[in-house]
């Protein structure tokens, strides 16, 4: 059993925790993080859900899950980075990136450059399966092919501006169809 807090849509905590894994109300939310991670050559870096997960077995994402009760977003980004890779960042090397919400979740998108060495790469059983590095437009073609959790591309919504121009592609027209732009 894992007891998250419960959260208004405008990101306050409503005093309530529950099991993740019980239903909310349509005023209730669950909050969730992401961390991106660009390499100086500007790759991003991804994950691959476990065949075993019950959502979205299978599809890339950026290392995330659930904040835990009384757990503040930056340190549950932190944690689940590590947790599902093996990999540490300190506070003062992650950016926040972005807000989302796409009721149940209120997602919290953070950044983080660095360079990762593939073969250093810790999988979490039950969760993670593979890592890869992806250029920008490979990503882009990733992302319009469906082979992305859905979380994924339904939060970056809320976010687009600054991910593109964290991953210096701020004037790229590549992710547009996550806004209905194009």
């Amino acid at each position: 059993m894992e007891l998250i807090d419960i959260y208004h849509k405008d990101g306050t905590p409503t005093g309530a925790v529950q099991d993740k894994e019980e239903s909310l109300g349509p005023e209730e939310y669950r909050m969730a993080v992401g961390m991106w991670i660009v390499d100086k050559g500007g790759r991003i870096f991804l994950t691959r859900r476990s065949m075993e997960k019950k959502y979205a077995p299978g599809k890339w994402e950026n290392p995330a899950g659930h904040v835990q009760a009384g757990e503040a977003p930056i340190h549950a980004v932190i944690r689940e980075l590590y947790e599902e890779t093996g990999l540490t960042v300190t506070e003062n090397q992650v950016t926040l990136l972005g807000c989302s919400c796409s009721w149940p979740y209120l997602g919290r998108d953070f950044g983080v450059r660095m360079d990762v060495d593939l073969s250093q790469v810790r999988f979490q059983k039950g969760e993670t399966c593979d890592a890869k590095w992806v250029g920008f437009d490979e990503f882009a073609a990733m992302a319009r092919e469906g082979e992305f959790a859905p979380s994924l591309t339904n939060h970056m919504k809320d976010y687009r501006e600054a991910f593109l121009k964290f991953t210096g592609n701020p004037d790229s027209p590549a992710l547009d169809f996550l806004t209905g732009e194009e």
